[in-house]
């Protein structure tokens, strides 16, 4: 394996541990719901509190990467520190407001590791970026379809012929969670202390201004910016109530309820590889409608069969789009950026779904208080999925993609 792949493994396995915490909250927070009497509103105000303290840190995170590239092993380590915090927090919080705070803090870091890892992968990779960004996306699909197993069995219990557990408090859960974050934090600091040069050169201030004023003029990039956001509002509702949906509505005990969640990445583990390379090869725009598109009809089939064989058969389908699109939508704004402006590029990529994806989850909250059902969100979801599908056919793209 050539140094620079290794750079890529090393990504993928922290973006993993990354994803594996990220996907652990959406396990977490039924049983928060249940423990401190929240509404669907305020669980709708949990996901927006990432996206909202995710999007604060884009712009600054972006700016960083490009003008500090020699120093992105700091980026990265701060990114898994705030995982580490923010769950210790979790597991102290008294209130609905600690437990937004902690969730915040996790939002935080997610800024802090895209940018810099996305950005210099596309310095790494020139003729492979939408492969070097699946790659990335395959590691953290293998930490979300993960989490939900591990974090399930242990929130619930597991009771087989050969391992009976009692189930953990979710509170003691979250607290020692933040340890494991923090040395795998300690590891990220060590491995890319003297990666700096593989990472592509920093800009002075002054190239960076330079540099960056045509990005924030560019059709394509600002167009995929706004497809990214709607596409993101849409996942980020769905991914929040989902849980809510399968625990509450349908019964589900938390292991069974983690075991479809994790069906969402199981099969994007697979698919997010093998599209990024036929992106490379044949163009964007035709993956990007595709993926969108048959998300858009999958999220309308749960309307009908939300339940039963009916949702294990959709949600492994929908594994297979839902993952792989934006991957392969930050590479399409990447093709069209100033060498130098990678990670602010991506930083706003970042921010557009950010920042669409901090309504999203308060309106689809609001959607399901009032209709009292779950079918509002999944109608709420399709549509916007339905609207950016349409939009992947219109909006600009480098030519040939």
């Amino acid at each position: 394996m050539t140094k620079s792949w290794s750079y890529l493994v090393a990504l993928s396995a922290g973006h993993m541990v990354k994803h594996f915490y990220q996907q652990g909250i959406l396990l977490l927070i039924p049983f928060v719901k249940a423990s401190l009497g929240l509404t669907d509103v305020q669980v709708g105000l949990l996901g927006t509190s990432r996206t909202i303290f995710s999007s604060a840190m884009n712009i600054p995170a972006g700016i960083m990467a490009d003008v500090w590239r020699d120093k992105i092993s700091i980026m990265l380590t701060a990114s898994l520190l705030s995982l580490s915090i923010g769950y210790f927090l979790l597991g102290i919080a008294p209130s609905f407001t600690v437990v937004f705070l902690g969730i915040a803090i996790t939002g935080m870091g997610t800024s802090l590791w895209h940018a810099p890892a996305f950005g210099s992968l596309a310095v790494v990779y020139p003729h492979r970026k939408a492969t070097a960004m699946a790659g990335h996306r395959m590691g953290g699909s293998i930490g979300d379809t993960f989490a939900p197993f591990i974090i399930g069995a242990i929130l619930g219990g597991i009771s087989l012929s050969f391992l009976n557990t009692e189930a953990i408090k979710w509170e003691s859960l979250s607290l020692f969670m933040s340890i494991p974050a923090a040395l795998c934090a300690i590891l990220v600091a060590i491995f890319f202390r003297n990666k700096s040069s593989i990472a592509g050169e920093s800009l002075g201030i002054k190239e960076y201004f330079v540099a960056v004023v045509p990005l924030l003029k560019n059709k394509a990039v600002l167009s995929m910016v706004l497809l990214s956001g709607i596409r993101g509002m849409s996942h980020n509702s769905l991914s929040i109530f989902l849980m809510i949906y399968m625990v509450e509505d349908l019964g589900f005990g938390s292991f069974t309820a983690g075991f479809h969640l994790s069906l969402l990445t199981l099969f994007g583990v697979i698919s997010a590889p093998l599209m990024g390379i036929i992106s490379d090869k044949k163009g964007r725009r035709p993956i990007i409608f595709f993926a969108i598109a048959a998300t858009a009809i999958l999220v309308f089939l749960l309307i009908p069969f939300g339940t039963g064989i009916m949702l294990t058969i959709i949600l492994a389908l929908l594994g297979t789009v839902l993952y792989t699109v934006n991957p392969i939508m930050l590479a399409t704004a990447l093709d069209s950026a100033n060498k130098g402006t990678e990670g602010s590029a991506t930083s706003l990529m970042f921010t557009g779904a950010a920042i669409f994806s901090a309504f999203g989850p308060v309106f689809a909250g609001y959607l399901k208080q009032t209709y009292g059902s779950m079918d509002a969100v999944f109608w709420f979801v399709g549509i916007s999925m339905t609207i950016s599908a349409i939009a992947s056919l219109l909006v600009p793209m480098k030519t040939n993609q």
